[in-house]
């Protein structure tokens, strides 16, 4: 990397630093209702135009399960059924196309799923179906796909989002002719009429992770930019894959930039890279994926290790963590006060950013979060509850800066503690006055690796990682 674009990437991350986290209240869940609680259960989530929350039930998940839309408006806790295709007779049979559900999206109060069709209907095929329901009417579905001679079907595909110009983008198991997996474009405009509607369009090159191993690892959702422009190849695609194994790790979040909606052939993939490998996924599925109307990329962190749902700022290939919604069981920030979560698979926002939700696989249940702003937007604003920024640069070497943030004056400790909890420095301890704070961490003769450093006042305590680079 060079000394210009190092310079620009550590300007714009002292920025991020300098604006602190995003603050989150976990406001409680969304439940299923009757014989629903049997049969359901989330994969992948998505937000319409008025706030609606869609989630996607899917035998991917468990075969137990049935293939189901689910919806919860803003007030609502319970879910209701927008449809289940194991009983309207289009699910497991020789005559339905829906075998698994593998991706939900909307575009405006439309709603898109795409699936594989169910074997052996599909014998020696393995291909794929995509719905697109009208106003989320099941009375006016149009049907796309390998049995409806469409092209480009014939693989799975995994995951689906929309562009403003009603481009689709999916991921798919098998390119044309070569290993997946790899991001595809599809048309479901009505201007373009070179490429009929719900035909592909063009491929991107291989994932980084390298080829797929029997279809366990592969692209399993897709996130767009809200409003971005995808006539710019600047503007990037992002997907998430799962690993092969816990110690084959092929999987991560890929940004995708180069291409444009018309010509995803240009697409190339780069791994996303963080401080201490949070992206490196497991062989779980589906590490859901998401991004905000301030650009912030959001994971869901499904397997045992994880358990959280974090916001990154992505810069280059580098994704700086941001934030991170509470929950009780968060493997890195637990909160008492937080969601509950288990296995958290999927994460939506609506359009005004101020509410998301999160979707768990394995307590059956969507979890409703609203923005809350303790400083306002005034630099000089009053600090109504003690904060700890990330440090900034994350990775450091030999130095780094911590912000936080004071309610009222009073005895402020900071303390930096090893990986084995042995206290190796002390920042901060005495008496300070409320407002923002600043203080720069030099390490000096410590090793590389991960540290935690801990702000303590009369409010209680907060920690972070950091990670030390020579």
């Amino acid at each position: 990397m060079n000394r210009k674009l190092f310079s620009t990437i550590a300007v714009l991350l002292f920025s991020l630093a300098a604006f602190g986290q995003a603050k989150w209240n976990y406001i409680g869940e969304i439940t299923f209702s009757g014989n629903d609680t049997l049969y359901a259960k989330p994969y992948l989530c998505s937000v319409d135009a008025n706030g609606r929350l869609y989630v996607a039930s899917s035998k991917l998940t468990t075969v137990s399960a049935h293939n189901a839309i689910y919806y919860a408006d803003s007030s609502d806790n319970q879910f209701s059924l927008m449809i289940d295709y194991n009983l309207n007779g289009d699910s497991d049979s020789l005559l339905g196309n829906i075998g698994v559900l593998r991706g939900i999206t909307t575009f405006g109060t439309d709603v898109i799923i795409n699936a594989s069709v169910p074997y052996p209907r599909t014998k020696p095929n393995t291909v794929a179906t995509m719905y697109y329901y009208n106003n989320a009417d099941t009375n006016t579905v149009d049907r796309y796909g390998f049995f409806f001679n469409n092209s480009g079907h014939g693989t799975y595909t995994n995951g689906v989002a929309i562009t403003n110009d009603s481009i689709l983008f999916s991921g798919v198991t098998a390119g044309a002719g070569v290993p997946g997996p790899r991001v595809r474009s599809y048309n479901f405009t009505n201007s373009i009429t070179a490429t009929p509607k719900g035909n592909w369009m063009k491929e991107s090159d291989l994932d980084p992770g390298g080829a797929h191993t029997g279809g366990f690892d592969v692209i399993r959702d897709l996130a767009l930019v809200p409003n971005g422009d995808y006539t710019s190849p600047e503007t990037p695609i992002y997907s998430s894959r799962n690993s092969y194994s816990s110690t084959q790790i092929t999987g991560g979040v890929t940004i995708w930039t180069g291409g444009d909606e018309l010509n995803a052939n240009l697409y190339t993939g780069t791994k996303l890279q963080d401080a201490i490998g949070d992206l490196n996924f497991d062989k779980a599925i589906a590490y859901g994926i998401t991004v905000d109307k301030n650009g912030t990329l959001w994971v869901a962190g499904i397997d045992s290790t994880r358990r959280w749902v974090k916001g990154y700022q992505v810069l280059v290939n580098f994704a700086q963590e941001v934030a991170e919604l509470p929950s009780s069981n968060s493997t890195s920030n637990p909160d008492l006060t937080g969601a509950p979560m288990i296995n958290p698979c999927d994460v939506a926002f609506t359009a005004d950013g101020l509410t998301a939700y999160v979707i768990d696989g394995s307590n059956n249940a969507a979890y409703r979060f609203k923005y809350f702003d303790p400083t306002g937007v005034e630099e000089n604003s009053v600090v109504y509850d003690f904060n700890l920024n990330q440090n900034y640069p994350n990775p450091f070497n030999p130095s780094t800066m911590i912000n936080y943030s004071l309610p009222r004056e009073g005895n402020v400790k900071i303390v930096v503690t090893n990986s084995l909890g042995q206290q190796v420095a002390t920042l901060v301890n005495g008496y300070q006055t409320a407002g923002k704070h600043n203080i720069t961490f030099t390490a000096g003769n410590l090793s590389s690796g991960i540290y935690f450093y801990t702000l303590t006042t009369g409010s209680g305590s907060i920690s972070k990682k950091m990670m030390l680079i020579k």
